[in-house]
C-alpha cells in the first residue's frame, strides 16, 4: 500500500489540476472568472545568486487592511486568502535592470527562480519586476518583488520563528490559534514586547549599519503571507523573507502533516545559500523549535552563534527536555538561552558582541510601550 500512495497522490494532483483548468474555462466562457494576479514574495541571496519568489493566483479582491474595521471583514479576508485558485504552468518574466529571465509556476502556482544578480549590484534590498506572460496576461498589472542581497558588511544572519515568538497565536490552544489566524488580523498584539527594537538591533549589528539579513520561518500556510506582511509592517518589525508552508494536496502527500520538519528544510536552504555567514536562531519553548535548532547546530558545526528560546506556558516536563537540548547544543559547540523577554535576550546579545549596548535601552523602552495597556 505504501508503494501505491505516491501514485495515488500524483493521480489526485493531475485530477485536481484538470478540474481547476476546466472550471476556469467554464467560468471564463460565462464571463464570471476573476482576473489573475501575481503575488510577489520577498526573495534573498548573495552576490552569486538570489531566489525570486512569487505565486500566480486568481484575484479574490481582498480588501486592504485600512478598509477592514470589523471582525467580520477580517474573517472574510482570511476566507478569501485560504480559498485560493492557483495557476500552474504560468509563464512569468523577471526583469532586474537590463537582465531578463523567464520562469514557470509549479502545480501550486509557485514561482521559484534562482538567478545571478546584475554585476556590481549593491548589498541590501532591490525591487525586481514581474510580468505575467501566459495564460491570460491581459490587464494583469506588473508587480515588484523585493530581493535582499547579503553583502560583505553582514556580520551574521538571524532566523526567527513567527508563531508565539513574534505573533501571539496560542499555538498550544487550537481555538486561540484559529482566532489569531482567521479573525484578529491587524489587531493582533505583539506577544514578545520589544521584538521590533531587538530585531532592529540584531539587523544593525555592532557597526550600526551591518545590514544583517533576517528570515522568518513558520508552519503557517503561504495563504497567510499578506496577513503576516501587513502585521510586520504595522508593528515596524524589520522586513525579511517569510518562509512558510504549502498546505493542501501535492505529489508528496496532503499537508499539513509530519510535524514541523519543513522548518529545518527552510533553514538549511538559507544556511546553504549564505555559506560564510554565522547565524542566530530564535524560537519558543511551546513547540519543537529547540529540537529543530539542535539538529541544525549539529548539521552545521560552527555556524550557529546562539539559540534563543522564548519561554511560553508549557508542561513541567518541558523544562527537563529543554535542559537536555541546551546541553546537547553546548556539546555541539554553540549555546542556547531560554529567556522570558526581549530585554534579557538583548543584554545577552550585547555582552556577546552581536548588538551595540546603546540599543538595549531602546529595547527596554519598546518593551514598556508594547506592554502598556491599550
Amino acid at each position: 500500500m505504501a508503494d501505491l500512495l505516491p501514485l495515488l497522490f500524483r493521480f489526485a494532483v493531475q485530477v485536481d489540476a484538470r478540474y481547476d483548468a476546466l472550471s476556469r474555462a467554464v467560468r471564463r466562457w460565462l464571463g464570471v472568472a476573476p482576473p489573475l494576479r501575481i503575488l510577489p514574495y520577498r526573495g534573498y541571496g548573495s552576490h552569486e545568486r538570489v531566489v525570486i519568489k512569487a505565486r500566480v493566483l486568481e484575484d479574490r479582491k481582498v480588501r486592504p487592511r485600512q478598509e477592514r474595521h470589523t471582525v467580520w471583514s477580517s474573517a472574510v479576508a482570511s476566507y478569501k486568502r485560504y480559498m485560493t485558485r492557483e495557476v500552474p504552468g504560468a509563464r512569468v518574466a523577471v526583469r532586474w535592470g537590463e537582465h531578463r529571465w523567464e520562469g514557470v509556476t509549479d502545480e501550486e502556482g509557485f514561482l521559484e527562480l534562482w538567478v545571478p544578480p546584475p554585476e556590481g549590484v549593491r548589498s541590501g534590498w532591490h525591487d525586481v519586476e514581474l510580468e505575467l506572460l501566459s495564460p491570460e496576461p491581459e490587464n494583469v498589472p506588473r508587480v515588484l518583488a523585493p530581493v535582499n542581497v547579503a553583502g560583505p558588511s553582514a556580520e551574521l544572519g538571524i532566523i526567527s520563528d513567527i508563531d508565539d515568538t513574534v505573533i501571539v497565536t496560542g499555538v498550544t490552544d487550537l481555538l486561540q490559534r484559529a482566532h489569531a489566524l482567521f479573525l484578529s488580523d491587524h489587531r493582533v498584539r505583539l506577544p514578545f514586547p520589544g521584538v521590533d527594537a531587538f530585531y532592529a538591533a540584531l539587523q544593525a549589528g555592532t557597526s550600526g549599519a551591518a545590514g544583517n539579513p533576517l528570515f522568518y520561518v513558520s508552519s503557517s500556510p503561504w495563504n497567510l503571507y499578506e496577513h503576516l506582511d501587513e502585521f510586520f509592517t504595522l508593528h515596524r518589525i524589520p522586513a525579511g523573507p517569510l518562509l512558510l508552508r504549502d498546505w493542501g494536496l501535492s505529489r508528496q502527500g496532503f499537508a499539513p502533516g509530519g510535524g514541523h520538519g519543513h522548518k529545518r528544510e527552510k533553514i538549511r536552504g538559507v544556511l546553504t545559500t549564505l555559506p560564510t555567514l554565522p547565524f542566530i536562531l530564535i524560537g519558543d519553548s511551546g513547540q519543537e523549535d529547540a529540537e529543530h535548532y539542535r539538529s541544525i547546530v549539529r548539521e552545521f558545526p560552527g555556524r550557529i552563534r546562539c539559540v534563543y528560546i522564548r519561554n511560553v506556558p508549557h508542561h513541567p516536563r518541558r523544562d527537563a527536555e529543554l535542559a537536555r537540548i541546551a546541553e546537547d547544543i553546548r556539546a555541539a559547540g554553540s549555546q542556547m538561552r531560554c529567556v522570558d523577554d526581549t530585554v534579557s535576550a538583548a543584554r545577552h546579545a550585547a555582552r556577546a558582541g552581536w548588538i551595540r549596548w546603546e540599543e538595549v535601552p531602546e529595547v527596554e523602552a519598546h518593551r514598556r510601550e508594547d506592554s502598556a495597556p491599550s
